[in-house]
């Protein structure tokens, strides 16, 4: 019989040490280049665009691929070097721009943009750098006021284009400080400013204060759309089974518009880190929230967004133009960050970021427990129609927003303004399950047992009598109606017994009544309202969308 193999003693710790932390550790330490190809099996593929994939850790790249491909024409496949438009990811880095120019004292974020840009026109209301950085100055989002205007979204939208919105706009959306409003409009502006300020271009001030100090060598703001961009994935969209190009020919640069690749921007990423944890005043004052008038915090502040993946806080960014979907997710105390561009129009970048995040991190990713809307699993019950019908009818969520309860072929269905009908699940004879919105919705009993109001996720929306027009009303809408603000027209004509707006590039807008008011209509382009003059006759109309609000146009 052989003695029993002797170790040292401390070759024994060691491998005791190792299991207890392997067994112990909720992340996983390691994560295979297989494990990764299934999140990506649907776009590992040669007859569709794909994506490039980084996971950086502790100052590390960990994990570096391409999936699919960058060109279909040409068969060109991903990898990490190629390069992509990563659209509204891009802010972080005119938010560094603005940070290091404050802390050089060239810039004071308190200061009004007027005194650098005077011809942004004067409100009456202070706009300041701080209001742009927090997206909380109430001016107007470029890409829905110029397609309000007639331009479309495969043309060139150019930087000239912004600013001469800009210098026209009459309006604020709102007083500034007073909402957040995600507006790209205010970082062109910074963009303008850094310029301004600096003397140079905004391509060649963060090329030589960004790009070349990174040797990010493939990073550059695209200021002219036809300059070549070489190793450039194409963007691309779904339709009829098969992919077509999908052009953007896009210079908002600070808004957008930087051409990058996962392997630059993890330069970028590990970079940033080192020098929030080495307490550089530029890099720990772009992790600062903002605050409205108020009182109130902005989760938002250049171009960076704090928030929460289940349980782990996480500083992020999405990005999405033509077929571009970008993310760079960050979770700060794990000191892990995913990094992915995509060339598809339909991925989902904060989905697959969750995904990836899901391999690396385990256990620490839980569920949020409390915060989960628990009714889908309760029992759904048959509903009476007496019972029904006290929930029947029509509730405002908010402005030109209403959700309307039918009874159809003994089944509750709701619809909400510009949606279609969708069914809803009884759990009781007051709470609704409505699975297409993954939410459920409350009726508020009042002390005569009938319901006046709901309560939908934080909204508490009232009972309202929709207004339905008969088609002999629709005929005083028509006629012609001007912006001055945007050099536009739309002609308003009645059709049979519906209403429609004509403009020469927008094409025929259909005009649906809206029930949360009178003389309300919904719209493709936003939510029309026409105004009366002290005669009662129609004088104008303005359309408001969700980064659009109360834009004029007169009847001529």
């Amino acid at each position: 019989m052989k003695k029993p193999l002797q170790l040292p003693v401390f070759v024994v710790l060691l491998m005791l040490f190792w299991i207890a932390g392997c067994s112990s550790s909720e992340e996983k330490p390691d994560v295979s280049e297989s494990e990764m190809n299934a999140v990506f099996k649907e776009f590992d593929r040669k007859d569709g665009p794909g994506c490039a994939v980084a996971v950086v850790k502790d100052g590390k790249v960990i994990f570096e691929k391409g999936y699919g491909m960058a060109n279909l024409e040409y068969d060109i496949p991903v990898t990490p070097a190629t390069i992509f438009d990563i659209a509204s990811v891009s802010k972080q880095f005119a938010g560094f721009a603005v940070s290091k120019l404050v802390e050089e004292k060239k810039i004071s974020l308190d200061d009004d943009v007027r005194k650098y840009l005077p011809d942004v026109p004067d409100f009456g209301k202070k706009i300041t750098i701080r209001h742009l950085v927090h997206h909380t100055s109430g001016l107007r989002d470029w890409p829905e006021a110029l397609n309000i205007a007639g331009w479309r979204w495969d043309e060139v939208f150019s930087f000239n284009d912004i600013m001469n919105m800009v210098r026209a706009q009459k309006d604020l959306d709102f007083d500034p400080g007073n909402h957040y409003s995600y507006s790209n409009t205010g970082y062109n502006l910074l963009a303008a400013i850094v310029e301004k300020v600096s003397g140079q271009s905004f391509r060649t001030w963060t090329e030589a204060n960004i790009f070349k100090p990174l040797n990010m060598n493939s990073s550059e703001f695209q200021d002219d759309y036809t300059r070549l961009i070489k190793n450039m994935a194409y963007s691309y969209s779904a339709r009829d089974k098969e992919f077509v190009k999908t052009p953007g020919a896009l210079t908002a640069y600070g808004s957008s518009s930087l051409f990058t690749s996962v392997e630059d921007l993890s330069k970028w990423v590990i970079h940033f880190d080192k020098e929030v944890a080495a307490k550089n005043p530029v890099y720990l004052r772009m992790l600062e929230e903002g605050k409205l008038n108020n009182g109130e915090t902005v989760h938002y502040g250049y171009g960076l967004a704090t928030g929460q993946d289940r349980t782990l806080k996480t500083i992020s960014h999405t990005g999405g133009w033509a077929g571009y979907r970008t993310i760079i997710r960050n979770y700060p105390n794990e000191k892990i960050s995913v990094i992915i561009l995509s060339n598809s129009s339909d991925f989902n970048p904060d989905a697959y970021a969750s995904q990836v995040a899901d391999q690396f991190l385990g256990k620490k990713l839980k569920s949020e427990g409390g915060h989960a809307d628990h009714v889908k699993d309760l029992a759904t019950i048959k509903l009476e129609p007496g019972a029904a019908s006290k929930l029947l009818g029509t509730y405002q969520l908010g402005p030109g927003w209403a959700a309307t309860f039918t009874w159809e072929n003994s089944e509750l269905m709701v619809q909400a303004t510009g949606e279609p009908k969708f069914p809803v699940e009884a759990k009781s004879d007051s709470v609704v399950w409505v699975p297409a919105y993954g939410a459920s919705a409350t009726f508020v009993k009042d002390a005569d047992g009938s319901f006046s109001s709901l309560k939908y996720r934080d909204i508490i929306a009232r009972r309202i009598t929709p207004w339905s027009p008969k088609a002999s009303q629709l005929s005083q809408y028509a006629g012609t109606y001007y912006s001055e603000e945007l050099g536009t027209e739309y002609k308003v004509k009645l059709k049979g017994d519906t209403l429609a707006m004509h403009h020469m590039r927008n094409g025929n807008i259909m005009l649906t009544p809206d029930a949360t008011g009178q003389d309300q209509f919904a719209s493709s382009i936003g939510n029309i309202l026409f105004m009366k003059d002290a005669q009662q006759k129609i004088s104008g109309l303005t359309v408001s969308g969700g980064r659009v609000k109360n834009l004029k146009f007169r009847k001529k």
